[in-house]
């Protein structure tokens, strides 16, 4: 299924959310980050974007835009939360599956979840069972 370019971006929020539940982005954790797009995200795109990027690309540079911005975590959460309800057919199974596993590698930079990113990652797999349900 083709996404939009905002879909990339936003899932950029997401990851973001999680990477800085704890107060600070660990380098490791945009490395596990920078691995999961070369591995899923870059794989998952085949379209060509504004300025000729592709998803992978764009989750990357919103990531590290939100970073340098010094935006909150929880409201890059809220933010993900409000595209994801507006764009529900944009999250199928495979998709909800390559988020979930995706925010488990950036917290587990070095084998361990802390107690925040498990719990933002339990919200997160909630929210996203409950898309299109009514």
């Amino acid at each position: 299924m083709h996404k939009p370019e905002e879909f990339y971006n936003k899932l950029a929020y997401l990851f973001f959310s999680v990477a800085g539940v704890d107060g600070k982005v660990d380098k490791m954790e945009l490395e596990h980050l920078h691995n999961e797009i070369q591995l899923i995200w870059k794989e998952t795109d085949t379209d060509s974007h504004d300025f000729g990027t592709s998803g992978g690309i764009e989750i990357e540079a919103v990531f590290e835009w939100l970073e340098e911005e010094g935006y909150d975590s929880n409201d890059a959460f809220q933010e993900f939360k409000i595209y994801a309800i507006a764009n529900s057919n944009q999250f199928d199974a495979k998709t909800k599956n390559n988020i979930v596993h995706t925010c488990n590698e950036i917290a587990d930079r070095y084998h361990k979840i802390n107690k925040k990113e498990k719990e933002l990652i339990g919200e997160v797999k909630k929210f996203l069972n409950s898309l299109g349900q009514k």
